[in-house]
């Protein structure tokens, strides 16, 4: 997997992407050329695939639906604690 995240400038690739702008690439054995525009600052980033499809939570990633479901639990029990017990965490 191959991505580019530009923070300034105009990139061409061979699709213009601008600051803010976050593009994955197809997978592939050809090479890809990047053309600064302007002057461009950008993050290039690869990573081989994961070997399992990923579940996409709100804030994390999780190998299962139910991997997901029980995280996302978790953290709202945590969540209900913190509440009941504000002065602990004065403390």
């Amino acid at each position: 997997m191959l991505w580019a995240a530009v923070a300034s400038g105009v990139l061409s690739v061979p699709d213009e992407l601008r600051r803010g702008d976050l593009a994955a690439f197809e997978p592939s054995s050809e090479a890809v050329e990047f053309n600064a525009l302007t002057e461009t600052e950008f993050v290039l980033g690869s990573a081989a695939p994961h070997e399992h499809d990923l579940v996409l939570g709100y804030y994390s990633v999780h190998t299962t639906p139910d991997a997901l479901r029980d995280a996302e639990a978790h953290i709202s029990s945590i969540k209900r604690e913190t509440r009941q017990e504000p002065d602990s965490l004065a403390r």
